[in-house]
C-alpha cells in the first residue's frame, strides 16, 4: 500500500513540474510517464485522464498552500501584520504556480467533475485557515467579535472577489489575472485587511 502511495506521489509531483513549466495543455500523460519512466497503464491506473490528475495537483497545491500559511499565522505577532503575511504568501504562492492555476481558467464553464468536487474543500480548507488567523487576533485582546467563523467567511469572500475591482472588460474575469493584477490585488487586499480587522478592533 506504501509503495503504491509513493507512487502515486511522484506521479502528483512529476505532473507538477511538467504543468508549471509547459501548462497543463502542452503536457501529455505520456511525457510525465517517460519522466518517471513508468509504462502509460501505470499512469492511467493511478490517474484515469489528465483532468484527474490536475485536480490532484490541486489538492496537493492546497495542502502546500495551507501548511505555509498555517506557518506564518503560528508565528503570532499582531493581527493586521499576520494577515498582511499570510496574504503576502498566498500572492507568492500563486506566483511559484502561476501557470497551474492560470490552467484552471480554460475550463471556463466545462470544468471537469473531479475539479468540482474540489473547489469547496479549496475554500474550506482556506476558510478554516482564516478562522485560526482571527482566533490569534482574539486571543491577543486586538479584536472581538460574535461569530468567528462567519466572520472569517465574509473577509475570505471578500478577499477573493477582489479581482472584480481590477477589471476593465469584465469578460476578463474568464482569463487569468496578470502577474501585474497580481500585485495590485495583493495592495487592495492588504487595505481591505486594515479596513476590516480595524472594524472588529477592541476599544
Amino acid at each position: 500500500m506504501k509503495s503504491a502511495d509513493a507512487k502515486r506521489v511522484k506521479i502528483i509531483e512529476s505532473a507538477l513540474r511538467r504543468f508549471s513549466h509547459f501548462g497543463m495543455a502542452k503536457t501529455t500523460m505520456a511525457e510525465i510517464a517517460k519522466d518517471l519512466a513508468f509504462s502509460k497503464a501505470l499512469l492511467y491506473y493511478y490517474f484515469p485522464d489528465k483532468n484527474n490528475l490536475y485536480a490532484a495537483v490541486w489538492n496537493h497545491l492546497l495542502d502546500e498552500l495551507i501548511e505555509r500559511g498555517d506557518a506564518v499565522v503560528a508565528r503570532g505577532g499582531k493581527v493586521v501584520e499576520i494577515a498582511n503575511a499570510l496574504l503576502e504568501e498566498r500572492m507568492q504562492f500563486l506566483n511559484d504556480y502561476y501557470n497551474v492555476f492560470a490552467d484552471a481558467y480554460s475550463f471556463r464553464f466545462d470544468i471537469p467533475a473531479d475539479l468540482q468536487d474540489l473547489i469547496p474543500k479549496i475554500f474550506e480548507k482556506e476558510l478554516q485557515q482564516f478562522v485560526r488567523l482571527l482566533e490569534v487576533g482574539v486571543a491577543n485582546g486586538e479584536i472581538k467579535m460574535d461569530d468567528v467563523l462567519e466572520t472569517a467567511r465574509i473577509f475570505l469572500v471578500s478577499i477573493l472577489g477582489m479581482r472584480l475591482g481590477l477589471l476593465k472588460d469584465y469578460n476578463a474575469i474568464f482569463t487569468p489575472p496578470t502577474k501585474e493584477e497580481v500585485l495590485k490585488m495583493l495592495d487592495m487586499q492588504k487595505h481591505l485587511a486594515k479596513i476590516f480587522l480595524d472594524g472588529l478592533r477592541v476599544c
